[in-house]
C-alpha cells in the first residue's frame, strides 16, 4: 500500500510539474485544471486512509451546504466537494481543486449553524484564494515542484500520509499558511457568510468556543490549534472585520441558526464513533 501511494503520489507531482506547468521567469505557473488534479489524486489518497462517516443524509447535508457557500465564494466553476471525517478530534482543511474535510468533533462543537458555516467559509477561501498553490508556484523551477510539494506544504516525505493519524492529517495536508492567508481567510468567511445569508458572528464565536475547548480538553483542539493558529488577537480581527463589514452587525435577516441543522447535528451525534474515539464518549 505505502509503495502505492508513493507512486501514485510521485507520478501525479510529476504530471504536474512536466507535463502542463510553464515556466515563466523561472517560477512554475499551475493552472486550475492541473490544481483539481492534484487535489482529486490527494483526496483519493485521504478519503482511503482516513475514516469517512459514510451516512448518506450526512453527505447530503454537508455538501449541499457547502456548495452553496462555494456558488458565492469561487467563480472558477469547479466542483467542490465536502466530506465529514469520523473523529471526535476537532479539525477542517482544505485540498487543491475544491476538496474540503471537516471532522465530525467539528460538527458537534458547532453550537449552530452559523458557526459551521464560518468554518466551512474559511476552508473554501483557503480554496478559492489558492493558498497552497501560490506556495508551489512560489518554487523556482518546475524541477523543484515534488520537492516543495513534501518539504514545504505536505511537510512530510513522500509516502508519509498514509501513515498519518486522524488528529495529524491537518497538519501533513496543505498545511502552514502564512498569517496573511489565514487573515485573507477569515476576511473572506466573512464575506461569504454575508452574501450567502447568514450571520458572520458565527465564525467569531466558534473561534472562543475553541479558546473553551483548549483549557477543558486539549487534546481535542490541539491538532486545529496547529493548523489554524486562534488567539484572542484573532477573534478580535475578526470582530473588527465584521464590524467593518456594512450590514454585518444587527443584521435580524442573517441566518444564526435553523431546526434543519440542530436535526442533522443531532443526526452526527447518533452515528457510530470511529474505532479510536470509542469508550471515549
Amino acid at each position: 500500500m505505502a509503495l502505492a501511494l508513493r507512486a501514485r503520489a510521485r507520478r501525479g507531482a510529476a504530471v504536474l510539474a512536466l507535463s502542463g506547468a510553464t515556466a515563466a521567469g523561472g517560477c512554475a505557473t499551475i493552472s486550475t485544471q492541473q490544481e483539481v488534479q492534484l487535489g482529486s489524486d490527494y483526496a483519493r489518497q485521504i478519503n482511503q486512509q482516513l475514516p469517512m462517516l459514510n451516512d448518506a443524509a450526512t453527505r447530503n447535508y454537508i455538501n449541499t451546504l457547502g456548495n452553496q457557500l462555494a456558488a458565492v465564494a469561487d467563480q472558477r466553476g469547479i466542483r467542490y466537494t465536502f466530506q465529514v471525517v469520523n473523529s471526535d478530534a476537532i479539525n477542517a482543511f482544505a485540498v487543491p481543486g475544491g476538496f474540503i474535510y471537516v471532522n465530525r468533533g467539528t460538527i458537534e462543537r458547532a453550537n449552530n449553524l452559523s458557526e459551521l458555516v464560518g468554518v466551512l467559509s474559511h476552508e473554501i477561501t483557503h480554496v478559492s484564494e489558492r493558498h497552497s498553490i501560490e506556495q508551489l508556484q512560489r518554487a523556482q523551477g518546475a524541477n523543484t515542484l515534488l520537492t516543495i510539494l513534501y518539504g514545504g506544504v505536505l511537510r512530510r516525505n513522500p509516502g508519509t500520509i498514509e501513515r498519518v493519524g486522524v488528529q495529524g492529517v491537518g497538519t501533513a495536508v496543505f498545511a502552514g499558511y502564512s498569517r496573511d492567508a489565514e487573515r485573507e481567510a477569515d476576511r473572506g468567511a466573512v464575506n461569504i457568510m454575508m452574501r450567502a445569508g447568514y450571520n458572520p458572528q458565527g465564525l467569531a464565536s466558534f473561534f472562543q468556543t475553541l479558546m473553551g475547548e483548549r483549557q477543558r480538553n486539549p487534546s481535542k483542539v490541539e491538532t486545529w490549534f496547529a493548523t489554524h493558529p486562534t488567539t484572542q488577537e484573532r477573534i478580535s480581527n475578526v470582530q473588527a472585520m465584521i464590524q467593518a463589514t456594512p450590514g454585518a452587525s444587527g443584521n435580524a435577516r442573517l441566518v444564526t441558526d435553523n431546526r434543519a441543522y440542530q436535526n442533522f447535528r443531532a443526526r452526527v451525534r447518533s452515528l457510530t464513533p470511529a474505532p479510536q474515539d470509542r469508550g471515549r464518549r
